[in-house]
């Protein structure tokens, strides 16, 4: 009975300290409703959404990596993607957009410098960028025609125009049907009526004497070669 009744005493105790804690915070209990909401959202994404998903996969997640490095067009995080995933099965097209992305920045001088420092940093970006149009087309595959493209490209910017237009002829002929085929054409086409400027040796011709005579006057001849008056 004793063992009862002070159970009871400690039962009416504790409800009486819980009314009063309710009591105390009722005034705040939309903040109190929010904070709570907002608790359970963050156990939710941290701990609940993840056990959930479950960790990506082997092919899950280079595929999520190349995604999101796709979304900006600046070369770092492509490079950045092959660093980690360099044997993924994103990993040509990855070098192929790289590629594409260092010849571009090339030719419009972005971020390049000035002077020598420029042209030193055009000449690494363009070697970077023939270096990895060389490894996908070593490969094959379906970004072989682009990566034969982008290898001619660089010639042209290298300063070997007709060894440039001879390249992107050879994929029209082997890739007809290809996106790259109309690639090439494009630049192609571009470059139908573009010539190197052609410096002859030989030298000017003097201009011919058009002046009139020093002291001015008419251009009769002089008295004594005048023909007589009739």
């Amino acid at each position: 009975m004793k063992s009862q009744r002070r159970h009871e005493l400690q039962t009416n105790v504790l409800a009486d300290r819980i009314g009063r804690i309710i009591v105390r915070l009722k005034p705040h209990g939309r903040i109190l409703s929010y904070a709570a909401l907002v608790i359970l959202a963050v156990v939710f994404v941290l701990v609940i959404w993840p056990r959930i998903r479950g960790t990506p996969s082997a092919q899950e997640a280079p595929r999520e990596a190349f995604s999101r490095a796709q979304m900006s067009l600046a070369a770092e995080p492509i490079r950045e993607f092959l660093r980690i995933y360099p044997d993924s099965p994103q990993a040509p097209t990855a070098r192929l957009i790289l590629a594409d992305r260092l010849l571009r920045q090339v030719v419009l001088g972005t971020d390049l410098g000035e002077g020598d420092e420029g042209q030193a940093k055009a000449a690494q970006l363009l070697t970077e960028a023939k270096e990895l149009y060389k490894k996908v087309a070593e490969t094959g595959g379906r970004e072989e025609a682009m990566a034969q493209v982008g290898l001619a490209l660089v010639t042209i910017q290298e300063g070997d125009l007709e060894a440039g237009r001879k390249a992107l002829e050879t994929v029209r002929q082997k890739w007809p049907e290809s996106i790259a085929a109309a690639k090439a054409k494009v630049h192609l086409d571009a470059l139908a009526d573009w010539e190197p400027v052609a410096f002859s040796n030989e030298p000017l011709q003097a201009e011919e004497n058009t002046a009139p005579p020093a002291g001015g006057g008419s251009h009769e001849p002089p008295e004594g070669e005048r023909a007589p008056k009739g």
